[in-house]
């Protein structure tokens, strides 16, 4: 049994795209309360013991509504795979909730229109869209991080000064809260218990009125969220020197020599993405919001590469030997082989770094301009600055970690780990000859063929980089028809061009159709499911 467990956590954004233009729609949260429901009548769920609410499947997995509290009515569908033991079945049930959600879109649909809703469900597996909404799709690993005498000396000193005093004004902060709710309450029974008595009743009436519309002011979305901002206000200051100790003692070995693997593996598990100057494909959806290496996530607008924000939800967890890593640098994948890909290779490298394997640095000297470089270049030419003063193309980088995992890994593998290895060597190889080879396996590569091929009539994307500089209303249309083909790409049900391509045979299934029902259906194998 594979000694990992991984998870992956998707965004799906929802929307609801009226018959006639101006008609009604749905707000989001109504959207997802229709695809639960049309979940549950696929598969056995209950509801979940969490704070965020949503359902737990059969299969382990969580299907919950995600939103910030300032945009409460406005958020979105999120989904976790269960604890799997291993890379490929974690990238078989991520496929399988894929498959769920198709099943479930005409139900759902249906649903909604029962409701007075003329129109069409849109479940959306982007990471990105042109109004500059990111979604996410967050990998999970379990590390074994042994953390050194200094790095505990360290943390024995730190912990206590940092965040539990940011715990402490939590705590005060919500303690005064709910007081004042119960109280309030409390007084609010007093006052409409006296309110009928004559002659003393008419100010208790009056005070159990006022007391009702405070609260109905209290408890709109706006007024809390002024609420969540003082909170955040007040503890930031502990909350950013917590980040920085975390910098310090969260597997910063690990987070080193991962980094480098993570921002050139695009180049094989990249979405793809028409740009808006519309010159070539971009490998990525989610390149242009990555802006720093590791920590505390807060921001949507500045996200890491590394999350440490699960240390603050669970300190304790910073002092065990197994910690989780999260990756916030991944794109939601159409292709089945590119997920399984993407997940594979990186266990592979983090088993190096577990074992002590030598590795050389390949540090970027500036991550942000690695990424641009990888991102923008389909060519796979460009060379990347790294710290030590020497460059190397992506694909270089690549090779370099397959030489080494196969180095480490020996002639004598189980199965799954050769498989991992063979289709890394596969699309690497056939990466470095000509990617159009790799058209049924990576979405990057189908998705620049399948513009090229729409719109040869307007003269493929030499005629979509003309009409993104034209300001006419023709290169606004070719533009527009490039970018439609990039979002529905990534649309589950019927009408996404993905599955589409797959039906077709234009898209290689890496997984059979018995593997995926049973995941849709069945616990991973990991206890925890």
């Amino acid at each position: 049994m594979h000694p990992r467990l991984i998870g992956v956590e998707t965004e799906y954004s929802l929307a609801w795209v009226p018959r006639e233009p101006g008609g009604r729609a749905p707000i989001p949260r109504d959207i997802y309360q229709a695809v639960e429901a049309a979940v549950r009548a696929e598969v056995p769920a209950l509801p979940a013991a969490e704070p965020k609410g949503g359902v737990f499947l059969a299969t382990g997995g969580l299907l919950h509504y995600e939103a910030q509290m300032s945009l409460f009515s406005n958020g979105l569908l999120e989904m976790a795979t269960p604890e799997c033991r291993g890379p490929l079945e974690a990238a078989r049930y991520h496929h399988a909730q894929d498959e769920l959600l198709a099943r479930g879109h005409a139900e759902a649909e249906f649903r909604l229109r029962t409701l007075g809703f003329e129109g069409e469900l849109v479940i959306g597996k982007a990471a990105a869209d042109t109004a500059g909404n990111v979604w996410g799709s967050h990998e999970n690993y379990e590390i074994d991080d042994r953390p050194g005498a200094l790095r505990l000396l360290f943390l024995c000193i730190a912990f206590p000064m940092f965040w539990i005093p940011a715990v402490l004004a939590e705590w005060a902060f919500k303690f005064a809260v709910t007081a004042t709710f119960y109280a309030a309450a409390g007084f609010h029974r007093v006052c409409t218990f006296i309110a009928p008595v004559p002659r003393i009743g008419r100010p208790f009436d009056a005070v159990a009125r006022a007391i009702f519309e405070l609260g109905r002011w209290l408890f709109r979305e706006r007024t809390l969220m002024k609420f969540f901002n003082l909170l955040a206000t007040a503890t930031m200051p502990w909350i950013r020197a917590y980040d920085i100790v975390l910098l310090a003692t969260a597997f910063p070995r690990a987070r080193r020599l991962l980094l480098p693997h993570l921002v050139t593996r695009l180049v094989y598990c990249g979405p793809g993405r028409v740009p808006a100057n519309g010159v070539s494909i971009a490998l990525s959806q989610k390149a242009s919001s990555i802006r720093y290496t590791a920590g505390i996530y807060w921001n949507d607008a500045k996200r890491p590469v590394f999350d440490l924000k699960n240390f603050v939800r669970e300190p304790w967890s910073i002092w065990r030997r197994r910690k989780r890593l999260q990756v916030l640098f991944a794109d939601s994948n159409t292709s089945r082989l590119a997920t399984a890909l993407r997940l594979g290779t990186t266990d592979l490298v983090l088993r190096m770094i577990e074992a002590g394997h030598p590795l050389r640095d390949l540090t970027p000297r500036d991550l942000r301009s690695a990424i641009a470089i990888v991102d923008g270049d389909p060519a796979l030419t460009r060379t990347i600055p790294l710290a030590d003063g020497s460059a190397m193309t992506a694909l270089e980088i690549q090779r370099y970690y397959l030489a080494e995992a196969e180095k480490f890994c020996g002639k004598n593998v189980e199965p799954e780990t050769a498989e991992v290895l063979s289709k890394w060597r596969y699309v690497l190889e056939a990466l470095a000859e000509d990617p159009h080879l790799l058209y049924k396996e990576v979405d990057w590569v189908a998705k620049r063929d399948l513009v090229a091929e729409a719109l040869a009539a307007e003269g493929g994307w030499r005629g979509v980089a003309k009409a993104a500089t034209a300001a006419t209303a023709e290169g606004a249309a070719t533009l527009a028809a490039a970018q439609k083909i990039d979002a529905r790409f990534h649309e589950i049900g019927p009408r996404g061009y993905g599955s589409a391509l797959m039906d077709a045979g234009r898209a290689r299934a890496y997984f059979d159709g018995p593997e995926l029902d049973r995941a849709t259906r069945e616990p991973a194998s990991s206890p925890r499911a």
